[in-house]
């Protein structure tokens, strides 16, 4: 009765533990994906860009513009990982664990998710709609990501499209800051 008694404590704490690492996995997606948006905000706020008549554009454009959002949104994830997934345990005398794995994993799908949505202005417009879209773009991925969360923590549907409204202005907001932080 005992040893029966272990195994199914052992199964319910294995249970249990998965379910938290689920949990984490899904909030540190979801964490990439707000990250790389306002990452990617303030990157395409920064691109030089001259827009003349007849639809003539300078800056980049097209694969130069995909490159820049794939890069990005790529490279950011692949940098977390390695810096809190590998070099983070090494420092502290631990490997990485199979939940580092899989968060960086869920990481990097969350990155290919805003770059994936991000190009669709660049493979869908011309080139000056796509240059004056495609930053809105990771604004709109993060309102949908805060009113997501809202509904998901029992709020009501009005205030949790103000805190997706919330969530896009902050977002706009550190983007700016960081934008001009660059620029100077």
């Amino acid at each position: 009765m005992t040893a029966m008694m272990s195994v199914v404590s052992r199964s319910a704490t294995q249970g249990h533990a998965s379910g938290v690492d689920r949990a984490e996995v899904r909030r540190e997606a979801a964490t990439m994906v707000l990250y790389v948006s306002v990452v990617e905000i303030a990157e395409l706020a920064s691109l030089p860009e001259r827009h003349f008549s007849h639809g003539v554009v300078t800056g980049p454009v097209g694969m130069q513009l995909l490159a820049i959002i794939w890069g990005t949104a790529i490279g950011l994830a692949i940098a977390h990982w390695f810096a809190f997934g590998v070099v983070a345990p090494a420092f502290s005398g631990n490997q990485a664990t199979r939940i580092d794995t899989h968060i960086g994993i869920a990481q990097l799908g969350g990155a290919v998710v805003v770059a994936a949505v991000s190009s669709l202005p660049v493979l869908l417009f011309s080139d000056v709609r796509a240059q004056e879209t495609t930053g809105d773009i990771p604004a709109l991925i993060i309102g949908c990501i805060a009113f997501v969360i809202a509904r998901s923590a029992g709020k009501a549907r009005l205030p949790s499209v103000f805190y997706a409204l919330t969530a896009v202005a902050l977002g706009f907001g550190v983007a700016l800051v960081k934008s001009a932080l660059v620029a100077h």
